[in-house]
């Protein structure tokens, strides 16, 4: 590459993934080269600090006009409105006066508060399991599980699509993986034949897939796996307090939770907050509890942030409108943007993708859409192929039908702006 004379237009993210030179910091030069055509270009719509809450309208700085801007807001995981229900807040704030603003140690140590042991034992009797432990991240929490599972030698066996930090506790592991087809049970059934001790292995699903918002095919590859003898481990990330008539997630929609050996589960979207959690037989749960090193390792949840969690629970528990809300806008939003035309892959919940094709015309689209005051995710490689890239819809029970139609709108106008 010649730095003086890259065209972000002729390179994407995935030429510097690949891209080694004889020094480590070698690849330094021409991304910053590339990264800096392409904010001349006006492509780059990431990382763009926002002042408000995250609600279905917020204000986001915009670094092309230098200053703040009101934005609609479909891409934010807030999806029933937790994250800025007064009372919710109002939990907080009290919990923050008595407990101070973190947990300020590791949760084996002194991080461990009696907020921390309440919401473990309410997100277990939730999910209807014996145990539960909390995690800093929902990253953490996939990260920290199969690592300290897994040893080397043992098989993770995953969905291709499955989210990166299933990907990365297997590879923290030291453990072998192996992939099947999106959904394809019978794929599945042939890489567990094919291994040495099945019983060693743990297949990896997702209740709903985050990048296309299509549901698990849990009753095919919950037979195949007890068929040989393999453990499941299903993160339902997305799915938790949407789907099932409790809000338990994909696995209770089916009617199989008692067939997942271990449940993931994240406090990032529904919930409103931040963290992530398992939950599973108590036994393992307990071992986990003292070997998961991101887990160990890592600063506990804050009390509050804990407190502001289980206030969400009992609000749910007693009120459930604001999920029936998401699924009314949901369909909406779904519809119109099939009729007319634009392509929402095989999604079946509030996670709507709408597909673009190859990255350079994501890009002008992104360009387009963010000139015209909606912020959207902008997903392209890594995430998916550059030939997949799309925009990402994250619907909430906030949005209004007029934000909506906007919404439809500017995205329609962006499609037949870039052929």
């Amino acid at each position: 590459m010649d730095i003086n004379k890259i065209n972000s237009d002729e390179y994407s993210l995935a030429d510097f993934s690949a891209y080694k030179g004889d020094d480590l910091f070698d690849v330094r030069e021409p991304f910053w080269a590339f990264m800096q055509d392409a904010i001349a270009k006006k492509y780059m719509v990431y990382g763009n600090p926002i002042s408000t809450a995250p609600r279905s309208e917020f204000q986001v700085y915009d670094r092309y006009l230098d200053k703040d801007r009101n934005f609609l807001n479909f891409c934010s995981y807030n999806y029933l409105g937790y994250s800025c229900h007064p009372d919710v807040i109002k939990t907080v704030q009290d919990t923050v006066g008595k407990y101070g603003t973190g947990a300020v140690s590791a949760p084996l140590l002194s991080g461990y508060y009696d907020l921390s042991k309440q919401l473990e034992e309410s997100i277990a009797r939730f999910k209807g399991k014996e145990a539960a432990v909390v995690f800093p991240t929902g990253y953490g929490a996939n990260l920290g599980v199969l690592s300290c599972l897994l040893k080397p030698g043992d098989v993770a066996v995953m969905d291709i699509l499955s989210h990166a930090s299933i990907y990365d506790g297997a590879r923290l592991a030291g453990a072998d993986v192996k992939v099947f087809s999106h959904n394809n049970a019978e794929h599945l059934d042939t890489v567990l034949k094919n291994l040495k001790n099945p019983r060693r292995a743990i297949v990896c699903i997702e209740g709903i897939y985050s990048m296309d918002g299509d549901l698990v095919n849990l009753p095919d590859i919950v037979a195949v796996c007890k068929k040989y003898g393999t453990r499941i481990l299903l993160d339902e990330a997305h799915a938790t307090l949407i789907f099932g008539k409790n809000g338990r997630g994909v696995a209770e929609h089916f009617g199989l939770e008692d067939e997942i050996d271990l449940t993931i589960g994240t406090f990032s979207k529904s919930f409103g907050a931040i963290g992530g959690f398992v939950t599973g037989e108590q036994k393992i749960i307990s071992y986990i509890r003292m070997f998961a090193r991101a887990y160990v390792f890592s600063c506990a949840m804050a009390p509050h942030t804990a407190a502001g969690i289980l206030k969400v629970l009992d609000l749910y528990e007693h009120d459930k409108s604001n999920r029936d809300q998401l699924w009314e806008n949901t369909h909406y939003m779904l519809n119109a943007l099939k009729e007319v035309g634009l392509d929402t892959g095989q999604t079946e919940s509030q996670v709507i993708p709408v597909i673009v094709g190859h990255d350079h015309r994501l890009r002008e689209i992104s360009k387009r859409i963010h000139e015209k005051g909606l912020y959207t995710g902008v997903v392209t490689y890594p995430a998916v192929s550059n030939k997949r890239t799309r925009l990402r819809l994250s619907m909430s029970s906030n949005h209004t039908k007029e934000q909506m139609d906007t919404c439809l709108t500017i995205i329609k106008e962006a499609f037949d702006a870039v052929k």
